[in-house]
């Protein structure tokens, strides 16, 4: 059947409303908009009516696992090669100093007196530019280390035993770092081993 002129009127108003109206097409209908005061209404209906449809539809329930199927989906999809570029580990190139590391075995330590009655290193390291030594100390029981001002920093770890610094008792596992210039006089109740980095420049009050 033929469409009569207003139905296809009617048409427009309903495209517009739908705001789908092709772009040839809205001169014309803008004329007869003005004219037609029914149209006018009829747009106005289907455009009031259009608004409520997000109101009045009944809620779409998601599905538990949406998210995570849509994250593994992304985690599916190849990266574009601008990203495998972006996302390539940084190499850094080997350095050509194969000075071997130096490894002390502990039946290797050669004990010896520090000079100070009850108390004994094991030398471990000595650095002759900067005047350090590493070493192993043990002090036995009751023993106190000789008052002493610190040259450079010094660094102390309790391996086993106690050892009281300026009034606090530290046991093993924890760590003592002395500034330069400081002095102290630390002492043992039960005796204790030491890992101990410390300056040979260090000036003894005995």
């Amino acid at each position: 059947m033929e469409m009569m002129p207003d139905e296809e009127y009617n048409i427009l108003a309903a495209l517009q409303a739908l705001d789908i109206l092709d772009e040839s097409e809205p001169g014309a209908f803008a004329e007869k908009l003005k004219e037609s005061a029914e149209l006018k209404s009829e747009l106005a209906a289907l455009e009031s009516t259009i608004a409520a449809i997000a109101y009045t539809a009944p809620p779409v329930p998601v599905a538990p696992d949406l998210k995570n199927r849509l994250f593994q989906r992304i985690a599916e999809q190849q990266p574009t090669p601008t990203e495998s570029v972006n996302l390539k580990p940084i190499v850094t190139s080997p350095t050509e100093n194969n000075t071997p590391s130096l490894i002390v075995r502990s039946h290797d330590v050669k004990w010896k007196s520090y000079g100070v009655p009850g108390v004994s290193f094991g030398k471990l390291y000595i650095d002759k530019k900067k005047r350090e030594l590493t070493c192993l100390m043990r002090l036995e029981p009751g023993v106190t280390f000789p008052l002493h001002r610190h040259a450079a920093s010094e660094e102390v770890l309790v391996l086993e035993g106690d050892l009281i610094v300026e009034g606090e008792i530290c046991h093993q596992g924890d760590y003592i770092r002395s500034v330069p210039g400081s002095t102290h006089s630390p002492l043992t109740r039960g005796g204790c081993l030491l890992l101990m980095k410390t300056s040979l420049e260090n000036e003894m009050f005995v």
